[in-house]
């Protein structure tokens, strides 16, 4: 008996040690492995211990602490809501504390900081309105204590700025605030920028910088032709900063001798005008030719990629001979050739080809009236000397 139970116990740990032997290759195996498990567990907190933590900032909670204690001082102990003090303030510069002493709610008050914080300005008191979240009752109660004080000055600063702005080529991800200046930027759009680019934002290409909300259409069409995304760019001759760093084009080294004849200059003839270098200049050229011909000098301005900033410097130094403008025939025109012409889009070619061919040649061009989607008068004006039926 005992030396069954002896077999039986022997043949177990046979079992036992053979099933959980591990050769010399599977122990190192499993020692790396463990070693490699150890070290991925406990890399988050060694990279914790050996990077500086970084101090949070509580400055902006505790702003928003301070608002809601003075909501609750003012508030006071009669359970209800209060109409607040009334007293002289300018929008613009007013803290979110004097809002909720005027009484308004602390949303609303952090609602007005953040529209000015993102380059919202209020630039006379109708403006106040903008605040989506503003009641109207507040809005007619605080409409005549609202006063722009430093209005005078800002518009003052704004001359100025206007007066001694320089044009060069910029990166608007790297930009420093006094060079946002320089360009004649007013504060506002400036701050807007900045934190725009702080909360992460980025501006992949030229276009991108429109997302500015405070950025004024003018400005982004006198700066676009400056504005330069990522140090690889190369500058065009016309991108290139006039000497000094000005925009002074009565300094540069192209000038026009006499009035430039618009609708016969030649490619290097443009190129003599401030401005313009080569590409414009082929740019200009192509447009002249899909338009058949300038009527006025303003079409000029219409083209796209020319800043409103260069076609005022040069419209003084540019002529005009309206011979020889080219018209369309509506009775055998294509709708290829009609999208072809700057003022007629591809979807007006469309209608004015199936036009034609349901209701038969047109008679005269003021027939475009008569299609249903044309009721734009100024467009049928602008785009009738181009055309004429044959």
């Amino acid at each position: 008996m005992s030396a069954c139970l002896f077999l039986i116990a022997f043949n177990m740990k046979r079992f036992i040690f053979g099933y959980l032997h591990f050769s010399r290759r599977e122990r190192l195996g499993t020692i790396v492995l463990t070693f490699i498990c150890t070290a991925v567990f406990a890399l988050p907190n060694l990279i914790e211990y050996l990077l500086p933590r970084r101090a949070t900032d509580f400055a902006s909670f505790q702003n928003e602490i301070e608002v809601f204690r003075d909501a609750l001082r003012n508030a006071g102990t009669g359970g209800g809501t209060t109409a607040g003090a009334l007293f002289p303030f300018d929008p613009n510069t007013a803290s979110a504390g004097d809002f909720v002493r005027l009484g308004l709610s602390e949303k609303v008050a952090l609602t007005i900081c953040n529209y000015r914080d993102k380059g919202g300005r209020f630039r006379k008191p109708e403006d106040f309105r903008k605040i989506w979240s503003l009641p109207q009752k507040d809005y007619e109660r605080l409409l005549p204590y609202i006063q722009f004080i430093s209005t005078e000055n800002e518009e003052f600063e704004a001359r100025q700025v206007a007066e001694k702005f320089e044009l060069f080529a910029f990166d608007p991800n790297t930009a420093t605030e006094s060079e946002l200046l320089r360009l004649g930027l007013p504060q506002g759009t400036v701050r807007g920028v900045l934190n725009y680019r702080a909360k992460g934002g980025t501006f992949r290409k030229k276009e991108d910088f429109r997302k500015i909300y405070a950025l004024k259409n003018e400005d982004y069409a006198r700066l676009s032709p400056w504005i330069v995304v990522g140090s690889t760019a190369v500058l065009t001759e016309s991108q290139q900063p006039y000497p000094g760093g000005r925009n002074d084009f009565a300094a540069s080294k192209f000038a026009a001798k006499s009035p430039l004849d618009i609708n016969r200059a030649t490619a290097e003839e443009w190129q003599l005008l401030p401005g313009i270098g080569e590409k414009r200049a082929a740019q200009i050229i192509r447009f002249r030719e899909s338009l058949g011909g300038f009527l006025t000098i303003e079409q000029l301005g219409e083209m796209y990629g020319l800043p409103d900033s260069v076609f005022q410097k040069i419209r003084p130094l540019c002529a005009l001979t309206t011979a020889g403008i080219r018209r369309i025939n509506l009775n055998a025109a294509s709708e290829e050739d009609l999208d072809k012409h700057p003022y007629i889009s591809g979807k007006q070619a469309k209608l004015i080809v199936a036009y034609r061919e349901q209701h038969g040649s047109f008679s005269s061009v003021d027939d475009l009236a008569k299609i249903a989607a044309f009721q734009d008068k100024k467009w049928v004006d602008k785009v009738r000397p181009y055309l004429e039926v044959r």
